[in-house]
């Protein structure tokens, strides 16, 4: 056996001595050819690797292979099976920024079941409820009218992804009235327009409205709609399904980059009760606490002093550096119990049972125990 494997080991070894005796040969024949030929072949192989670059890169000038700095989250499995389908069709329609938007709106429109019409889009094409009977046109639909809405803005000069999905509800309209009006959507704009736009024009002249509970609107502290007037908490819905923005600081003050160069230093580290210093580890007031304090803000140890110690602002005026309250998380369903940094329109920075860093406060559990956002008055 030994000597068979010598022999299939040398036999090998001289088909690789003939190999190389080939390639050999051959580069000795190129390199004899005239230069033009020589400059010709080079030039042909270096555009096949330009274009095998770009296979491999995925390229696409349309943004088909990267959604940037926008991401879907929080969906459920239901809406979740309808990614493959949603990006096919936003290619299509050379959209595929759209697709994080998109899931979020089937999210909320309808989990991605229950109606073959899962986005919800019939109405727009003049059809009724529920007018699509497979979700394919639903899709194609609800991409094309979320399209136009982007296309109107961009024609008046307004780019605010908000407005445009608020108009997804409102109606395109809507996206025309905050360019007309040098307005960029936040929720009391979408309110006023909703009771003096969309229910007056519905029959709703009078300002009738019906109560709307959930997570978002309990937020605001308005759990009400407008009768006819549409959802004017719509892109808020939608925003909970939407991560923006990356591990990287949105622009904030210079105040805020302080207090985040000390507070990045933890993340990834453990939650800590009752911690409040490097050496024990963070629960979440203690890393604001020092944070802050080496930011020079002093702040009170707990969450419930830290409240009381702020001033309390809204949603719309939220900016990175504020701090984001919640209550209900232990204790008592009103007990302030945990706080964070204010981020950005979905995040924020703190300390809890998933360790220290960045989490979406705007997901599922953190909106049904949101209290208030608060600003550090210095």
């Amino acid at each position: 056996m030994e000597q068979e494997k010598e022999q299939r080991s040398a036999s090998g070894l001289a088909k690789d001595a003939i190999k190389v005796i080939k390639r050999t040969k051959l580069i000795v024949r190129l390199l004899s050819m005239k230069p033009l030929i020589i400059t010709i072949i080079i030039g042909f192989l270096f555009l096949l690797f330009i274009a095998f670059l770009g296979m491999f890169m995925g390229g696409s000038s349309n943004g088909g292979g990267d959604l940037g700095q926008v991401q879907y989250s929080n969906l459920s499995e239901t809406t979740l099976q309808w990614l493959d389908e949603v990006i096919a069709e936003a290619e299509r329609q050379e959209v595929r920024e759209l697709v994080p938007y998109v899931m979020a709106i089937i999210e909320v429109e309808t989990k991605g079941t229950g109606t073959p019409d899962i986005m919800q889009s019939s109405e727009s094409v003049g059809l009724g409820p529920n007018g699509f009977d497979n979700a394919e046109d639903s899709i194609r639909q609800g991409i094309s009218y979320l399209k136009s809405g982007m296309l109107l803005g961009e024609n008046l000069g307004f780019s605010d992804v908000w407005g445009v999905v608020q108009g997804y509800n409102f109606g395109t309209s809507y996206v025309s009235y905050l360019a007309n009006n040098g307005e960029q959507h936040s929720t009391k704009v979408a309110q006023k327009y909703s009771k003096d736009v969309v229910a007056p024009s519905l029959g709703n002249v009078i300002g009738a409205t019906y109560s709307y509970v959930n997570a978002v609107s309990q937020a605001y502290g308005q759990t009400f709609l407008y009768s006819n007037g549409g959802n004017y908490y719509y892109a808020d819905l939608v925003r909970q399904y939407v991560s923006v923005g990356s591990a990287e600081l949105p622009i904030g003050s210079d105040l805020f980059k302080d207090i985040m160069e000390v507070a990045l230093k933890f993340e990834g580290d453990k939650y800590v009760w009752a911690g409040y210093k490097p050496e024990t580890g963070f629960d979440c007031s203690g890393l604001m606490q020092w944070a802050f304090g080496k930011a020079g803000i002093t702040l009170p140890r707990t969450a419930v002093e830290q409240h009381a110690a702020t001033e309390e602002i809204s949603i719309d005026e939220a900016q990175p550096g504020d701090l984001i309250f919640f209550k209900g998380t232990y204790g008592a369903p009103d007990h302030i119990s945990h706080v964070g940094i204010y981020i950005d329109e979905t995040r924020m920075y703190d300390a809890n049972g998933s360790g220290v860093g960045y989490h979406y406060w705007t997901d599922s559990y953190w909106m049904s125990h949101f209290d208030s956002i608060h600003r550090v008055v210095h």
